[in-house]
């Protein structure tokens, strides 16, 4: 009698997630489509609001729904999506590793790994310049260089290793960025030289911040490119990465050891992952509400904000980051019997091409060379737009895949990275993934 049969005198144990034996891992698909298309709502604000505004997260004059805007934001989304595109990223190398490894060796496998994250790192730096200047693709090419070189070690290694770039770089920003003499200023006499200094101290950082308004709003193409350049170069930000860099590769190793653990294959109990996923979103949603009402009480005055937002947070926001995902893959196997959640996978089979369609989406919405609609946008018109966008990456995704192999970009980086041509478009449409209401296939890097 099979293992896990029930018996007359035993219950059949709890019912685990289904694996899947395809050549793609349905539940990667499914939570990459998730943060492709959440990560959009999060990044939103940095196409159409002046600079400090994306940091400080408030509009000034700011009211009820505004703020409860930001609240809502700050609790589910800011650092949560690009948390858990590293996780996937982690998860992603080491699956290419892996199967790379079998063909050509472990040294072998490590070269073509590294060839395929410095095709992405110029990917990036072209996206940086030419739509957006809060691009992930540069700085996770960059960490991803390093954490590959962790890959050779043991599943508990990467654990141990993940677990300690998380906890130091939450740590190390935690005491680094407390801004204890803006609150000093801040809790000062409004009459007070302290006070009056540090307000015009924000007042000028406002009105440099706001001289790039003109450019964002009205400017060319070209003269976008120059703005972003002179503002930050691509080697300013990647000097930069010893600061940030911790936090991306204890995600990524932790993602590389979840998938050798089984954890996105169904190898978990169903009902476990469901009660890690509420429990993990549940408690980063109460360790950081402290830090929001903190942000509120001091009004969003840009110190105290920057560390309320990139400060501990780096930390707190791992349990949520694992929980969404712990539910995307509890949840995949009725997901993947849906048209939506089909929909879903698509999208995330196209992350790549996705993530740089709603740069091109949101440039054409708000920049200047496109329709020009920069300004001070409340945040939910700023939700309407990307709920747009959502929109149509779930529109676009699957009928792409039903006739061609790969996303656009996906097919490009692939035949950079292995040096030739492949084939993109499908002999036979009817044998897509998509094409019956099976699941979808699996997502192999």
């Amino acid at each position: 009698m099979a293992d896990n049969a029930a018996t007359p005198d035993q219950p059949a144990p709890e019912p685990r997630i289904r694996p899947v034996t395809t050549d793609r891992i349905a539940s990667l698909d499914i939570v990459r489509g998730f943060a492709v298309l959440g990560i959009l709502a999060a990044n939103v604000v940095g196409f159409a609001r002046t600079g400090p505004y994306y940091y400080w997260g408030m509009l000034y004059p700011h009211g009820f729904w505004e703020e409860a805007g930001w609240l809502v934001q700050y609790l589910l989304l800011d650092g949560k999506l690009r948390g858990l595109f590293a996780f996937l990223f982690g998860a992603g190398i080491a699956i290419f590793v892996e199967r790379a490894a079998a063909k050509r060796g472990m040294a072998g496998a490590l070269l073509l790994q590294g060839r395929r994250l410095l095709w992405l790192a110029l990917f990036g730096a072209a996206h940086y310049y030419l739509l957006f200047n809060g691009d992930i693709l540069l700085d996770y090419a960059i960490i991803g260089l390093i954490a590959m070189l962790f890959l050779p070690l043991g599943t508990r290694a990467l654990l141990f290793f993940g677990l300690f770039a998380s906890f130091y770089m939450g740590i190390m920003a935690a005491i680094a960025l407390f801004p204890a003499g803006e609150i000093a200023a801040l809790e000062a006499p409004p009459a007070s030289a302290a006070r009056q200094d540090y307000d015009a101290q924000v007042g000028a950082i406002v009105e440099q911040s706001r001289a790039s308004d003109p450019v964002r709003r009205s400017g060319s193409f070209a003269d976008l490119i120059r703005w972003r350049h002179e503002t930050r170069t691509v080697w300013d930000r990647i000097a930069f990465l010893p600061v940030t860099g911790p936090g991306y590769l204890g995600l990524m190793l932790l993602g590389a050891a979840l998938y050798r653990m089984g954890f996105f294959s169904g190898e978990w109990s169903r009902r476990g992952m469901i009660v890690w996923g509420l429990g993990g979103i549940a408690a980063s949603a109460v360790l950081t509400l402290p830090l929001a009402f903190m942000a509120m009480a001091y009004d969003h005055y840009p110190a105290v904000s920057y560390w309320v937002q990139f400060g501990p947070t780096s930390l707190l926001r791992l349990p949520m980051i694992l929980g969404y995902a712990a539910l995307l893959v509890a949840f995949t196997p009725a997901l993947a019997r849906s048209g939506f959640g089909q929909r879903l996978a698509a999208a995330g089979r196209m992350a790549f091409s996705n993530y740089i369609a709603s740069s091109v989406m949101m440039g054409i919405v708000f920049l200047g060379w496109g329709f020009g609609l920069y300004g001070d946008w409340h945040r939910l018109s700023l939700w309407a737009w990307s709920a747009g966008g959502m929109a149509l990456m779930l529109l676009w995704s699957r009928p792409w895949l039903d006739r061609f192999r790969f996303g656009p970009l996906e097919w490009a980086w692939r035949c950079l990275t292995y040096m030739r041509l492949f084939p993109i478009r499908r002999a036979d449409p009817a044998a897509s993934s998509f094409a019956s209401h099976g699941s979808p296939a699996k997502p192999g890097r």
